[in-house]
């Protein structure tokens, strides 16, 4: 058979319409079992009940790879990602059994000559796969594994990844870990982790009472609807980025019109001079803008009522209306911009408050990434 490339994406991308697949996991599922449980280094050279034909990939023939053991990448590939996909109903579990998978398939990198943890991410989705590494990073400590070997496989992997979900995982495991081979490794890749956040530079989110006075005098309406015709019809934008380094918080941001950069800005905030970084909770500030707009439509309602009933010589209801209607609309758009669209696309925002100097609020984020730099930041914090 010719040489098929073997990347594990690859691999688990045609494989999924195999049409004896669901036979070739269950077999692997229960050769690697018993591969663990009898410390069989020999793994995958193993019998197992499979017929030639219907074992036939485009990466080879599995109950031929059984019988001699595998001879190309590609015949590594495919039983890596046959174990992994034989776990898939394990994540997420409970913890001990998510404990246990992840300890068998990293006993399997460990000890034989094919390593599943390669295939992580080329078969579990972002929700499992980041359940497996946090369970790998449960067993990556050498100084306190029952077995360092186990451990030194599940540390290689992760710090091998490049995925977000992986990322995460080893932003908790350098947080929390007091091994020195682990924080060693783990830091000197930190730069390559990259606290670094991709978005766009948004209003600090207002207080109360600025956010009330704001939308009673309709000057919320007035500049929210000017940002929001600015970016549909001028491409008005301000990308930006927040990364953590030794030095503390570097923010970059520019400002476009049309397609072509108007400034260019770097900020540096110390260490010293953070007081806080948070990420915005889902829908932050929804009881003030709810109950703000319960009250313009309540006003708007009563007094229209009130100004019929007494026909007071003067009053005049359209007016009043509008008014507050404009504070409505101006709740609504100011609301939709600062966080709906950012909840919507799974989103968030994180405020970075410094002890001196203006807020700055950066939207547009991948939550998870997000979570990932706020770990490592608070990693550096704690040196």
């Amino acid at each position: 058979m010719p040489a098929t490339p073997a990347d594990p994406r690859t691999v688990a991308s045609e494989l999924r319409s195999h049409p004896t697949l669901d036979a070739l996991v269950e077999a692997v599922r229960g050769a690697r079992a018993a591969a663990v449980a009898s410390a069989d280094r020999a793994f995958p050279r193993a019998e197992i009940a499979l017929e030639r034909a219907p074992s036939d990939t485009p990466f080879g023939n599995l109950a031929e790879v059984f019988e001699r053991g595998p001879r190309t990448e590609a015949e590594a590939a495919l039983v890596a990602v046959l174990l992994v996909l034989g776990v898939v109903a394990d994540f997420p579990s409970a913890p001990e059994t998510e404990r246990a998978r992840a300890q068998e398939l990293a006993w399997l990198a460990a000890n034989t000559r094919v390593n599943p943890l390669l295939a992580v991410d080329a078969v579990l989705d972002d929700e499992r796969s980041l359940v497996l590494w946090r369970a790998l990073a449960s067993l990556a400590e050498p100084s306190v594994a029952d077995d360092p070997g186990v451990a030194l496989a599940a540390l290689a992997a992760l710090a091998a990844s490049n995925s977000d979900r992986a990322r995460v995982a080893r932003l908790e495991l350098s947080e929390r870990s007091r091994d020195p081979l682990v924080r060693a490794l783990l830091s000197s890749g930190a730069a390559a982790d990259g606290a670094r956040l991709e978005g766009e530079l948004s209003p600090a989110p207002r207080g109360i009472f600025g956010t009330v006075v704001l939308a009673l005098t309709g000057l919320l309406l007035v500049s929210r609807g000017a940002r929001l015709l600015g970016r549909l019809a001028l491409a008005f934008r301000q990308p930006a980025d927040v990364r953590v380094s030794e030095r503390g918080l570097e923010l970059s941001h520019r400002t476009e019109l049309l397609g072509r950069v108007l400034r260019k800005r770097e900020i540096l905030i110390p260490m010293a001079n953070l007081a806080r970084v948070t990420r915005e909770i889902r829908f932050p500030r929804l009881g003030l803008y709810l109950g703000l707009g319960a009250l313009a439509f309540g006003s708007y309602v009563g007094m229209g009522l009130f100004v019929d009933g007494a026909r007071v010589p003067g009053g005049s209801a359209p007016l009043l209306g509008m008014g507050l209607l404009i504070i409505v609309l101006g709740l609504a758009v100011d609301y939709g911009l600062s966080m709906l669209f950012d909840n919507v696309r799974g989103r968030c925002r994180l405020l970075v408050e410094p002890k001196k100097g203006r807020r700055i609020c950066i939207g547009a984020l991948d939550p998870e990434r997000a979570d990932a730099m706020l770990s490592q930041l608070a990693a550096h914090l704690k040196r």
